[in-house]
This record gives C-alpha cells, structure tokens and sequence, in this order.
C-alpha cells in the first residue's frame, strides 16, 4: 500500500487496539501462591537494623572530663585558630570532620592530642594544583602532638576516623587545632 501511511499505519493502529482491548483485561489478573508471603529484599538482611544507644550518664561524665582534658592539651597552640575542632574517639558517632579556608600560604602549626584511648589518627587534606596534599597525624594520646605543616591558600580539612571498629564506648575524646605561624 502506497497510501498515505501505508501498511506502516495500519500496524500502529492494529497494536494500539490490541494494547486497548487486552490491557484492561490482563490488568485484573492475580497470581496466589500458597507458599505464603515472599520476604522482601529489603527484610531478607542478616544484620538487625540500627538502633540509638542508650547514653550511659556514667561514660557521658567520663566524655565531660575528657573533653575538659583535652581543651587543655590543645589550648598549647599560640595565636587564632584557623581550624579547631574535637569528637568522640569512640562509641557513637565517632569522629569529626571540619573544614576552613587558609588565607594565607605558608607554615601553619597543628596541635592534636586525644584523651581515653591509646593512640589516634586524624588526617589533614588540602586541593593542590594537580591533586591533593594528605597529612596523617598518628597521635600518642600520652601527650599533645605539635607538628608545622606548609599550607596553601585555599580550603584545607580535618578528619578523626574511627581508629579500632566496634569496642565499647568509653568516653574517649580527639581533637586539633591549627593556627598561622
């Protein structure tokens, strides 16, 4: 057929038509199976949901103290801080992440100290030309780490990362500060 349309047409319409007649029909369909309700993939995860832990007012005393502890570790740091920050070290959202901007390129001092556990790790990133510069403070939490690093001008971060999975929560507390100079 040569019409306009030709048999290009008439097929467009015939499905149309089919898909009118048939659709409402096989839309009433069920399927029962008498095996009972399938799982959702959803509920079919072997690890129980997460769940808020009860705060302890015995450890939150113990996290009070060391907090005060460790303001007073980090307070060594002469001048105004650039970035100044602390976390839990364990327990329930451990960690901190913060981040500022370096105005001015050059040496920068960094004191990090931690209070209740043995040792932590707080990372330093800053975007350089051609990637990015990582500096990771190992800290001995028996004394404050001091440590000059050379920053650019431009956003630099802080990162407490949780140092051992899992374990009890105790208390324990991390923190930095930088200051220019």
């Amino acid at each position: 057929m040569s019409v306009l349309g030709g048999m290009t047409t008439a097929r467009w319409a015939a499905a149309l038509a089919a898909c009118l007649v048939l659709g409402p029909a096989l839309a009433g369909c069920a399927y029962e199976d008498d095996a009972g309700p399938r799982p959702s993939a959803a509920g079919s995860s072997g690890r129980p949901g997460y769940t808020v832990p009860v705060e302890d007012p015995d450890v939150l005393a113990v996290e009070t103290r060391n907090y005060a502890e460790l303001e007073r570790r980090l307070a060594i740091a002469p001048g105004e801080a650039l970035l100044a920050d602390s976390g839990p070290a364990d327990g329930p959202g451990v960690g901190f992440q913060k981040s500022a901007t370096v105005k001015t390129a050059g040496p920068h001092s960094v004191a990090a100290a931690c209070v209740g556990i043995p040792h932590a790790q707080i990372y330093l990133t800053q975007s350089i030309r051609g990637g990015s510069q990582y500096t990771v403070l190992e800290i001995d939490c028996s004394e404050t780490r001091t440590q000059v690093v050379e920053l650019a001008a431009g956003p630099v971060g802080a990162q407490l990362t949780r140092v051992q999975p899992g374990g009890a929560w105790t208390g324990a507390v991390a923190g930095l500060r930088i200051t220019a100079g």
